[in-house]
């Protein structure tokens, strides 16, 4: 009995905090501006990449076709130790707003780390001219008007970083639409995390910001021993440094399109990768709403399993599950209208299965296992 009274407690936080996630993403505003606003400021485009040949050429022809104006925007792409033809696609553009950058030379002087792309990301900075920073990755895409609108976004809401949300392609299977639900989830969490004044989740494939913000907090200084974190431990840093600064770009425009993972090796690794971020997070709220949430969804799992053991354990999953079921499909239902992807609710209750043993696999295993991402093996 006392177990059970625990994973009613359990459950009782998990509608809480769901429903706590649902109202601060609908309280987070869609921000408007003028169409075009005086003094625009000029833009440096840093995307860091590592064997981005089939992708970098599509998202370089995005960003030569911005709506932004060309004579404020510069690419700097910084190729990091890439193995395949990334470079060479890079410097057949031909095009002097684009600058391409060797992290192996930069190193070669400095030395080798482990935080390649905050290195990456850094060396961009220091040859950017711009005085806004935007960010995205090698194998993203962008529509014509994404720096326009982040640019618009930055300037109605004086914020000094923006994130923004980043949606899913590629959803062929049950499995990748799940993992493109899954996603729009996380980005209404953000948003909501923002609302609520935790600044532990941002999108480097989506992040726009102040150069002069960066380098007053000293860029990555204190946080460059991490392999990851070159998004949300930087958002923090912000945060603490200019209150109120910090905003999740809620428009359906100021979007950067990325693809599910190919298979389910890839789409661990790839979670591995970010739960390895969560033994960094300043703010201790985020790690004890995380741990809560892990202790409720194992719990659901091994309800499951005792079922067959004795028929309350039976009747509790089921009380549980409808419960997760409820409190999920609301802030997934919203985040998915809001993003025109209504069509990925059609895999809603498969997606609770596949949502349910991720949770507790890689809660379980995040912070032991080592990932690869990239063609390098990252300890935790």
């Amino acid at each position: 009995m006392i177990y059970l009274f625990i994973c009613f407690l359990l459950t009782i936080f998990y509608v809480v905090i769901m429903a706590m996630y649902h109202h601060y993403w609908n309280e987070t505003k869609t921000f408007e501006s003028e169409k075009n606003p005086a003094d625009l400021p000029t833009v440096s485009v840093v995307i860091p990449v590592r064997n981005e040949s089939r992708h970098i050429a599509r998202l370089l022809n995005n960003l030569l076709n911005q709506t932004y104006p060309d004579e404020l925007t510069e690419i700097i792409v910084v190729d990091d130790h890439s193995e395949d033809d990334t470079p060479d696609i890079v410097r057949n553009f031909k095009n002097k707003r684009i600058k391409l950058i060797s992290l192996q030379e930069i190193l070669s002087k400095e030395g080798i780390t482990s935080a390649y792309k905050k290195k990456a990301i850094e060396a961009g900075i220091k040859y950017a001219s711009g005085e806004i920073i935007m960010t995205t990755d090698g194998d993203c895409s962008v529509s014509p008007d994404w720096i326009s609108q982040m640019i618009r976004i930055k300037l109605s809401s004086n914020a000094k970083l923006l994130t923004g949300a980043v949606i899913m392609t590629g959803t062929d299977t049950l499995f990748q639409k799940f993992q493109a639900l899954d996603f729009l989830g996380m980005m209404g969490i953000t948003a909501a995390m923002l609302r609520m004044k935790i600044f532990n989740m941002a999108n480097g494939a989506n992040l726009l910001y102040e150069k002069a913000a960066f380098e007053a907090v000293n860029g990555f200084k204190g946080i460059d021993h991490l392999a990851s974190g070159d998004d949300m431990l930087l958002m923090y840093k912000i945060a603490q440094k200019y209150d109120g600064a910090v905003a999740f770009a809620k428009h359906p425009q100021a979007v950067v399109y990325t693809e599910t993972m190919p298979d389910v090796k890839a789409f661990f690794q790839q979670r591995f990768r970010w739960t390895a971020k969560s033994k960094d997070y300043q703010d201790k709220r985020m790690t004890w709403i995380l741990g809560t949430v892990f202790l409720f969804v194992s719990t659901l799992f091994v309800n499951f399993f005792l079922a067959f053991t004795d028929q309350i354990f039976f009747f509790f999953f089921l009380f549980q599950l409808l419960i997760k079921s409820l409190a999920d499909y609301r802030l997934l239902n919203s985040a998915s209208k809001y993003y025109g992807r209504n069509d990925l609710m059609r895999t809603f209750w498969s997606s609770q299965v596949f949502h349910i043993l991720y949770i507790v696999f890689v809660g379980s295993l995040g912070n032991i296992l080592k990932f690869e991402w990239k063609g390098r093996t990252q300890e935790k």
